[in-house]
């Protein structure tokens, strides 16, 4: 009978040690979320490793693991994780969330929307669903709805630096470069040591032609990633056109050490070195790249034969590139770290590539409840009941996964036009898809 009784005594506490290490995962993982939003990305996979090894069965901790991996550039992980994740049977907003993630990094983007959707209607003012509905979005080329969620997302969660990052490359796509400026001053506000957003903004600066600010954001990232392919050959063109030519040469001598191929820069170097008087030097180069890019060979003869003449640059134009896709690439952290100078992993994209979950607004009969920690917003009196937008619908016929009662998705009004592009002096060799410059996703590279 003792020894039953010892027995007893002894499991006693075994319900209570489990039930502590519950709990100490869960302030893991909500540590983990915090971090992953306040753009800490490998500090929120530190995080959540902690809470999945105080509870490996922990699948809403593995799917919001494989997003902040997928954002630091480890594929393989975040893919093995988001498998794990897949197996979730959600029942909250957070469970949601965190199996729409899992299916953003496997790519299954419709099916990351239904989570997203079912996210928001669980807790309306849950930003991370509608910041996952805007990453979604965001993939599938929805830029306007895209914007929608990620605005939902900034209002409920305003200290968010991942939200202005991820908002400022839609932004970037639909050419409001001003206002993806100020998103990216935004996330550095709240993530100094984001270094990504000073590219981000370096490279919203250029297209804006605004060189004198260009050139520090810069500078400040290349302290930081020197031999980064992109950042160098966008100062090479903001130094061109300040006039500074040396300093424009040295950015392209690096980058054609790194990539002795890269034609589009060997051209640029050509006509800089003629513009610093070394017109031998000049002419070498830009015969190098007509070699190298045989589909440029017009634009490059017409510049060998006005060196040739001895005829100045001519008058300032607007650049080819004001017209083409603004890339939207440089994923931070590991996946461009292990890579070589400006080489971009396939699959790698910031905070889940910027695709996730966008929403509608939400029915006029449904008062949202504030979140875990959230403060009420404040009511006018005098004014109607505001709506707030929701996650947009999941399915063609409008219904939901989760209860079947999805309204169709806001379209927001045609932006306005933007303004004549300011004249500017471009580096001569207009920019090819295929280069420093083309087609791409952010945060999420195609």
């Amino acid at each position: 009978m003792n020894a039953v009784l010892l027995a007893a005594f002894v499991a006693l506490p075994r319900p209570a040690l489990a039930a502590k290490g519950a709990g100490a995962a869960e302030a893991d993982l909500k540590r983990g979320l915090d971090l992953y939003m306040s753009a800490r990305f490998d500090d929120a996979v530190e995080a959540l490793t902690q809470a999945l090894e105080k509870n490996p069965r922990s699948k809403t901790a593995a799917g919001l693991r494989a997003i902040c991996l997928w954002t630091t550039g480890d594929v393989a992980g975040a893919r093995r994780d988001a498998q794990n994740a897949l197996a979730l049977k959600p029942a909250d907003a957070e469970q949601f969330a965190a199996r729409g993630f899992a299916r953003f990094v496997r790519r299954d983007l419709d099916g990351a929307a239904h989570d997203f959707i079912a996210s928001a209607k669980r807790d309306k003012r849950y930003a991370l669903a509608y910041f996952g509905m805007g990453s979604v979005r965001s993939s599938q080329e929805r830029l306007k709805d895209a914007l929608t969620n990620l605005n939902m997302a900034a209002r409920f969660r305003a200290d968010a630096a991942a939200v202005y990052i991820v908002r400022g490359t839609v932004l970037e796509k639909l050419k409001s470069h001003r206002r993806a400026v100020d998103d990216y001053s935004k996330a550095l506000k709240y993530a100094p040591d984001f270094r990504w957003a000073y590219f981000y903004r370096g490279r919203a600066w250029r297209e804006l032609q605004e060189w004198r600010k260009a050139i520090p954001d810069l500078n400040h990232f290349l302290e930081f990633h020197p031999d980064f392919e992109q950042a160098l050959y966008f100062r090479s063109n903001a130094l061109f056109a300040a006039g500074d030519f040396k300093g424009a040469v040295k950015d392209l001598d690096r980058i054609l050490q790194l990539n002795p191929k890269n034609s589009l820069a060997l051209a640029n170097r050509g006509v800089a070195r003629a513009e610093l008087g070394d017109k031998e030097a000049g002419l070498a180069d830009l015969r190098k790249a007509k070699a190298l890019a045989p589909e440029k060979r017009a634009s490059i003869e017409l510049q060998i034969a006005r060196i040739e003449s001895g005829e100045a640059m001519p008058a300032a134009k607007p650049a080819a590139s004001d017209d083409s896709d603004v890339e939207i690439t440089g994923t931070p952290g590991k996946g461009l770290a292990g890579k070589a100078a400006g080489e971009l992993s396939d699959t790698t994209g910031i905070a889940a590539q910027p695709d996730l979950p966008a929403q509608d607004p939400l029915p006029a009969d449904e008062e949202p409840g504030p979140a875990a920690g959230a403060s009420l917003l404040p009511k006018a009196p005098a004014k109607a009941p505001r709506k707030l937008p929701e996650v947009g619908p999941s399915s063609e016929d409008g219904s939901d996964v989760a209860d079947g009662t999805g309204p169709d998705d806001v379209t927001l009004p045609a932006p306005k036009p933007a303004a004549p592009p300011r004249p500017r002096r471009e580096p001569v060799i207009s920019e090819d898809p295929n280069g420093p410059t083309g087609p791409g996703e952010f945060m999420f590279v195609r």
